[in-house]
């Protein structure tokens, strides 16, 4: 006999040998027993998790002519179903029969009664491929269809199925497999085939199969013909373009003990070996989860083939460094999804790892070669201090290296021929001078490039309600417009995050100052509301309206009540004033160093009185 692939050679033939998937089965079993079979069901979930293969078992076990089984495999119907030549079970693949006159052919076989069993069923997989004509051609037939034919409709993508198909269906979500279910099966594979696996393996296998069952049983296929003696957990790692324990341990502990010379070189090791980027950040944030767990509980649970890796995470860094890991390495893996480029990302994602845990590392290496630039100021002010006791000027000189700012004022010292002693200045006034140059210091060496004085969630009805008041229609209709092309945005390199970030809103208001997006989720509201994202926000909204405007977000419920206290406030005529945008405006550096000027000059003559003497 011709070899045969694992995943078909152990596709499940009757309920009992289905894996997961309880809560379908449960439902299918008791229809058949209470004789209530639907005409329509429509099967969607990820891909591997059982969809055809239930529908094959289903569809067995309402011909079985055995009474209370869902399957003898004796009778002549389950007979044929196990040959695969059952006349009454159509099996129509859509992706390559997708149009209207396939769908027609079969709509014209239907009102034929079965051959061999009770019912004549139609297995219509990746349903979603037909097209628009298809669908409308089986509408009817899928409304009223004859007492004698059952339809099983099975998809990966439910979005794309129109909903007057899926109104006629029974429909049954198919949820990932758990990991340990799929370990057990691959236990019961491993045993059928006399093959020997090292601890830990089918559970390694189960982490990367992404909850699919035939997803494990192609990677436990290729690792049998890989073996020799017995699978190992290295050469599942490495067939898969995984990274081994010893490869994580190397790379993380080039990160704990400050070696970057060593982390280049272990990233050089990684990207010859051409591992799967997006696969290799998502087992490290696993690994870091697991440790956090482990760490908390001492369970192992299923990281038994990770254990080494983990206790090393656990020994080596912080329980907050790891946290702090997991969010930078899951925003570049979201990140990397659309990019061209993925080993870029990857790269930069274990450096920034590297800044994270030794930032002191960076700036060490930036003190060794100072770049100084010198520039000479149009205007210098001196600020002579002229004291009853003819004391000399105090000439302030910082202890480190200051760095001056064209147009700032700088401060000199007078020499002048007398002496003064130390005791006449009173301490007080030490003190308000020594806080009067620190202040200084800190004003001429800003650390962002502005600020912003609002970062607050707009989820108020009266907020939303004088959002109203002061929106524009016209502008509105033009910034639909214009964020239509945000889909042109989900692959560019700088401005991805954000066409993400705002990817299934709609624009509900919009004025010159703000635009208020409605979005599905209260998540989506809060990550755009976020303050990290308000910079790279307010940056993208001079991409895509041409003109800077706080982005605002908000939920249908809200708006909804927003609106009816907006119509009710305006036929009572007590609308509010509109929102006061004052809160949204930028306040760049330039003017922060101008206002500081000021700030530095008002102190001066609060500290020095009628003895300060500005020259200009």
């Amino acid at each position: 006999m011709a070899y045969q692939s694992l995943y078909r050679k152990y596709r499940p033939a009757t309920m009992d040998e289905v894996v997961g998937q309880e809560h379908i089965l449960n439902i299918l079993r008791n229809s058949i027993i209470k004789d209530k079979v639907s005409h329509a069901y429509l099967f969607c979930g990820p891909r591997g998790t059982g969809k055809t293969s239930i529908a094959k078992v289903f569809a067995n076990a309402i011909n079985c002519e055995e009474q209370g089984q869902f399957a003898c495999g004796k009778c002549p119907n389950c007979l044929a179903s196990q040959e695969g030549n059952h006349p009454d079970l159509i099996e129509i693949d859509a992706a390559s029969n997708n149009g209207v006159d396939e769908i027609r052919s079969v709509i014209d076989r239907v009102k034929f009664t079965p051959i061999l069993g009770k019912y004549k069923v139609y297995i219509i997989d990746e349903v979603h491929m037909l097209s628009q004509g298809a669908f409308n051609a089986l509408l009817k037939t899928l409304e009223e269809p004859p007492s004698h034919v059952v339809f099983i409709l099975a998809t990966t993508e439910i979005h794309k199925v129109i909903p007057t198909i899926i109104s006629r269906c029974q429909r049954f979500d198919f949820m990932r497999i758990p990991d340990r279910q799929i370990e057990e099966r691959l236990d019961y594979v491993l045993q059928q085939e006399n093959v020997e696996a090292e601890p830990g393996a089918t559970a390694l296998i189960a982490s990367l199969s992404g909850g699919g069952l035939r997803n494990a049983l192609t990677i436990l296929e290729k690792a049998i013909i890989l073996a020799d003696d017995r699978i190992t957990v290295s050469e599942i790692y490495e067939s898969n373009s995984m990274l081994t324990v010893d490869g994580k341990i190397k790379l993380f502990d080039a990160i704990s003990t400050k070696d970057m010379k060593q982390l280049v070189q272990e990233i050089e090791v990684i990207q010859k070996k051409s591992v799967q980027h997006d696969r290799v950040l998502t087992d490290f944030v696993r690994s870091l989860k697991d440790s956090i767990v482990y760490e908390k509980t001492g369970a192992t649970g299923d990281m038994e083939f990770d254990l080494d890796f983990i206790k090393f995470l656990v020994s080596s860094f912080r329980m907050d460094y790891r946290f702090k890991m997991i969010t930078k390495l899951l925003e570049y893996a979201d990140k990397m999804r659309y990019s061209q480029n993925p080993e870029i990302y990857f790269e930069v994602a274990l450096i920034d790892l590297f800044n994270l845990y030794n930032p002191e590392v960076i700036r060490d290496s930036v003190r060794q070669e100072p770049i100084v630039h010198e520039i000479k100021p149009e205007i210098v002010k001196e600020i002579v201090v002229e004291t009853e006791y003819n004391e000399p000027t105090i000439k302030a000189e910082p202890s480190e290296p200051a760095v001056e700012v064209q147009e700032e004022p700088r401060i000199e010292a007078v020499e002048e021929n007398h002496e003064v002693e130390e005791e006449l200045l009173s301490e007080e006034f030490e003190e308000d001078l020594e806080e009067f140059f620190e202040e200084e210091v800190e004003a001429l060496n800003p650390t962002h490039g502005y600020e912003t004085t609002n970062t607050k969630i707009i989820n108020d009805t009266m907020d939303l309600v004088r959002l109203m008041v002061g929106a524009d229609k016209e502008l509105r209709f033009e910034d639909e417009k214009k964020f239509t092309k945000l889909d042109e945005y989900r692959t560019h390199l700088t401005w991805a995050k954000c066409a993400r970030l705002l990817g299934g809103g709609k624009i509900a208001l919009s004025s010159h100052d703000y635009v208020l997006v409605m979005m599905n989720h209260e998540i989506e509201v809060n990550e755009i509301s976020e303050e990290r994202n308000l910079e790279e926000l307010n940056n993208f909204s001079k991409v895509i309206f041409g003109k800077e405007k706080r982005i605002l977000a908000t939920q249908p419920d809200s708006f909804k009540d927003a609106v009816e206290s907006f119509v009710s406030l305006s036929q009572s005529g007590n609308l509010p004033e509109p929102f006061d945008t004052s809160c949204f405006k930028v306040v760049s550096q330039e003017m922060s160093v101008e206002q500081t000027k000021d700030d530095k000059i008002d102190k001066l003559n609060d500290l020095f009185g009628e003895r300060l003497n500005i020259i200009e």
